[in-house]
């Protein structure tokens, strides 16, 4: 999973059993399983006589993914807020520096600090399950549309608004953020498409 977060496996990539049980040192059954709690959550996708493939990018999944952002990721920040720590706020500000970090690790460490606080573990673990899924969308978002300074400014300001405590315009600045990205990605794939 840490390899789909980081977005180093291409879309359109297939993921051989023997293969990875080689490269991670261990036998092919829990690689099996690995593989087909992935292709449960919707992560990978399961062809019949051929394997595990990794989804190619899509407009409709892209816009489904950020539709389930908006609908979780604003009401852990809601519910973190009244308790976030100063440790969370220096944890999401160490993440926008991104030291060791691939992009999309950084930017999931961003919001998962930001969201910690929450108290819903299962809210939390459904966000980091739309994050490997976006995880290639970011890259594409960030990398090769151009969206990496407004990524970047729109991410200082969230957490300037989380400093104060202002969950309005927290909530605010985050569905912008969600939304801009989600926009341009839509967009830039339905044109590819056509």
């Amino acid at each position: 999973m840490s390899g789909l977060l980081r977005g180093e496996v291409e879309p359109g990539s297939w993921l051989r059993q023997d293969e990875l049980a080689g490269q991670l040192g261990v036998s092919k059954i829990p690689v099996r399983e690995a593989l087909q709690r992935l292709v449960g959550l919707g992560l990978l996708r399961f062809e019949s006589n051929r394997g595990v493939v990794v989804p190619e990018l899509s407009a409709a999944e892209a816009e489904e993914n950020y539709a389930l952002r908006r609908g979780i990721e604003p009401q852990l920040l809601e519910r973190a807020l009244p308790r976030i720590s100063i440790v969370d706020l220096a944890q999401a500000e160490l993440a926008l520096e991104a030291d060791g970090l691939s992009l999309t690790e950084a930017n999931w460490a961003f919001h998962r600090a930001l969201y910690r606080s929450s108290g819903w573990e299962r809210g939390l673990s459904m966000a980091e399950i739309l994050h490997v899924a976006v995880a290639p969308y970011v890259v594409l978002y960030t990398e090769y549309l151009g969206g990496a300074t407004d990524s970047d400014a729109e991410h200082a300001a969230l957490l300037e608004a989380c400093r104060r405590g202002d969950t309005e315009a927290a909530s605010a600045l985050l569905l912008g953020h969600l939304d801009h990205a989600q926009q341009a990605l839509v967009g830039f794939l339905e044109e590819e498409r056509s």
